[in-house]
């Protein structure tokens, strides 16, 4: 999956002589919270976010709501938005950006061309629609974990089991890293409301497994 299947294409812009008071508009009334500053070509210019026109705010201190507007007015964009942007290409994995947005610590990027125009914006609600989709929580299923020995071929020795075996179409697939632990931990949604026959089979080949979790079994065995 990639950047430009979950990006929001041509997105509202800003132009860098842009009032601050237009900026606030939009972001109260489309419920925005980041925009993307264009200039000449479409190529980006900068970011002006919430956070940015928070800062650029005159303080509540300041008596009377005309003082504030005025000041938004004689502010353009250029002078307040971020110019240093991080942005992502199109044809990126979509994990990059999601490691881009958690390391920088920032709820957008900008999504450009290699000549800097911009093509759309990825913010952490589309990220979150990729794991929904990664997750097969789209359409109906069943999910059971799976805990795999960290060796090669037992994946595929699961697989069978579920798909050759028993006939059951396997929606999703999930293998998280983890660190430190000598196994891994493979999610899977099947097609079917009632797993049982999948848990049946896998158990008996030797393989533990939990629904939804391995976590939630666990807790139930050992409730008193």
């Amino acid at each position: 999956m990639l950047v430009k299947d979950f990006m929001t294409r041509d997105p509202i812009t800003l132009g860098p002589d842009d009032s601050l008071a237009r900026a606030v508009e939009i972001t109260q009334t489309r419920r925005i919270r980041h925009l993307p500053v264009i200039a000449g070509g479409k190529r980006l210019a900068g970011l002006i976010s919430d956070r940015d026109i928070r800062l650029a705010t005159p303080s509540p201190l300041v008596p009377g709501e005309a003082q504030r507007t005025e000041s938004w007015e004689r502010t353009p964009v250029a002078a307040v938005m971020t110019r240093d942007v991080i942005t992502v290409s199109p044809d990126e994995p979509i994990e990059d950006a999601a490691h881009l947005l958690c390391k920088h610590r920032i709820g957008s990027l900008p999504v450009v061309d290699g000549e800097g125009k911009l093509q759309g914006i990825v913010t952490h609600t589309d990220l979150l629609g990729a794991l929904i989709q990664t997750l097969g929580g789209n359409e109906p299923s069943s999910r059971i974990e799976v805990a795999l020995p960290d060796e090669p071929g037992e994946l595929a020795r699961a697989m069978r089991v579920v798909g050759e075996e028993l006939g059951i179409n396997i929606a999703t697939i999930v293998v998280p890293a983890q660190q430190g632990d000598r196994r891994k931990i493979a999610i899977l949604h099947l097609n079917t409301i009632d797993p049982r026959q999948a848990i049946n089979g896998l158990e008996a080949a030797g393989f533990s497994v939990g629904w939804p979790s391995l976590d939630a079994d666990l807790r139930a065995a050992s409730a008193p």
